[in-house]
């Protein structure tokens, strides 16, 4: 009997550890929307764009030497969870988190005193390879911790951030961050994944 739960057991774990890395193709193969909704909630308003006061003096941001060796296309790189992705831009969102991780144009650039605001998908596109969405996708934000680190590298330039503050919630709680990271924490919730980052 003990070899018999035993067996059973270690069967039960073993399927349900080959079974979970694909739960997010066989959601998308049955629900056809789940792009859709998982969209929806990436884009949907976080929150008003924080206003800045006319008599507020506007800090110049130190800017890194310009480094010819690096890329010429904007890139985010988060070591802990593997992503190495171009920055997307542009006013449709749909079409720039269908290529990756997007910068939402309302907020800034680091060449800015402002924060700036990257999402991308979670769980993506059917269609994506398992390469892309290792690279591209924010599936393992989730996994990142206070502490971890993240570059970015804009213009030949490469700027360093750490991550300081990791929170769930359905919108960003504080803009004092030099960079806020966010995708959606489920296959269908407006709860989002949020990490907070400062430049170090």
């Amino acid at each position: 009997n003990f070899y018999t739960i035993l067996g059973v057991v270690c069967i039960t774990a073993a399927t349900i550890l080959f079974i979970t890395p694909a739960l997010p193709y066989l959601w998308y193969r049955i629900n056809g929307n789940a792009v859709e909704n998982e969209l929806t909630n990436i884009t949907t308003p976080i929150e008003a764009s924080p206003t800045q006061d006319s008599s507020d003096e506007v800090s110049e941001v130190d800017l890194p030497p310009i480094d010819p060796s690096l890329p010429n296309i904007n890139t985010i790189i988060i070591p802990s969870i593997g992503v190495n992705s171009e920055i997307y831009e542009g006013e449709n969102a749909k079409e720039a988190l269908e290529k990756g991780p997007w910068r939402v144009d309302d907020f800034g650039t680091p060449e800015d005193p402002f924060p700036i605001i990257i999402a991308a998908h979670r769980f993506g596109y059917i269609h994506w390879s398992n390469e892309f969405r290792r690279l591209s996708s924010f599936y393992n934000l989730p996994k990142t911790n206070v502490g971890d680190t993240i570059e970015i590298i804009w213009n030949q330039r490469k700027y360093e951030y750490k991550i300081y503050d990791a929170k769930d919630g359905n919108s960003i709680e504080t803009y004092e961050a030099d960079l806020i990271l966010y995708t959606c924490r489920l296959f269908n919730s407006p709860v989002r994944v949020f990490r907070y980052a400062e430049r170090t």
